[in-house]
């Protein structure tokens, strides 16, 4: 029994029990924000990010950035300017499986780098040993756009110095460098995938697509047929898919339903639609003030 104070026996004290409190309230789900595009996306690139987002959005499973033998061109995703170092990074970040670069003579210079204009533009521009360098360590699919013929010779060596694998190379060329170049490019890179533009700036009908076709038979390997979206033809079509893949570049008001378009034509290939381009105060100022450090440099 209980003692109360002075020694005194006091009531046996029964201790209250606690009431039961309810379960806490489940908490509400929260509602997720659908994934963003993946950065480091040029303009030209729009179509190609918005695709892999759609992809990253319906599953869980990681986007595989990296590309593998045997992988249909149909399933490229490509940056399309890499140039600069600034470019590359944001290339490195987003959901590309290739990286096109360009490739002329630097301007005081003779040797080769990575530039798509004549003149100087944006950004620190890699070498060309540099972008090899560091896109053979990306796993990503390597394209490479010669804008000038007389740097092949030069890139060719490049190549099998720094290792890049034929299984992640694609060389394209004009048709006429094509001509010149590609039994050379075959013999020394007999697995790279050739790709082969049009004899004509304009519409490319049957008879130009034949000519393509005439070309890809006779340098043999893989090759794709790289046309302008909106000088792409169905004869040209029709002539290009029993040779090789057909392969597509260029812009559209809407890229998604134009590359909706041309894979129900029989485009099988790499699609590279960018968005609409937009001009501003700024990109004129960037202009002149290329075109002045381009002048300068050819003078000193």
């Amino acid at each position: 029994m209980p003692f109360e104070h002075g020694g005194r026996i006091g009531p046996r004290v029964v201790p209250l029990l606690p009431k039961p409190q309810p379960p806490p309230p489940v908490a509400e789900a929260k509602a997720t924000t659908p994934s963003t595009a993946p950065k480091g996306y040029s303009q030209t690139d729009s179509f190609q990010a918005n695709t892999v987002s759609a992809k990253s959005a319906e599953s869980s499973t990681p986007v595989d950035n990296t590309w593998s033998k045997g992988q249909p061109l149909s399933e490229a995703r490509n940056a399309h300017r890499t140039n600069t170092k600034q470019e590359f990074e944001a290339a490195l970040n987003s959901g590309a499986n290739w990286f096109e670069g360009d490739i002329r003579k630097e301007i005081n210079n003779d040797t080769p780098e990575m530039r798509h204009d004549k003149g100087h533009e944006d950004g620190d521009n890699l070498t060309l040993n540099e972008w090899l360098t560091m896109g053979k360590e990306s796993g990503r699919g390597l394209k490479l756009d010669i804008k000038e013929g007389d740097q092949i010779p030069a890139v060719l060596d490049e190549l099998e110095k720094v290792g890049i694998s034929e299984d992640k190379l694609m060389l394209n060329l004009g048709f006429g460098d094509m001509q010149k170049y590609g039994a050379e490019i075959r013999e020394r890179f007999p697995n790279a995938i050739l790709a082969i533009n049009p004899p004509t700036e304009g519409q490319v009908k049957g008879a130009d697509a034949q000519k393509m076709v005439d070309l890809a038979k006779e340098l043999g390997g893989p090759v794709t047929f790289v046309v302008r979206h909106d000088k792409l033809t169905d004869d040209a079509i029709k002539t290009f898919l029993p040779a090789g893949t057909v392969s597509v570049w260029g812009d559209s008001k809407d890229p998604v339903k134009a590359a909706e378009d041309l894979k129900a034509r029989g485009v099988n290939g790499m699609i590279d639609i960018a968005g609409p381009h937009g001009n501003n105060w700024g990109d004129a100022a960037s202009a002149v003030k290329n075109w002045l450090k381009t002048g300068w440099d050819k003078v000193f």
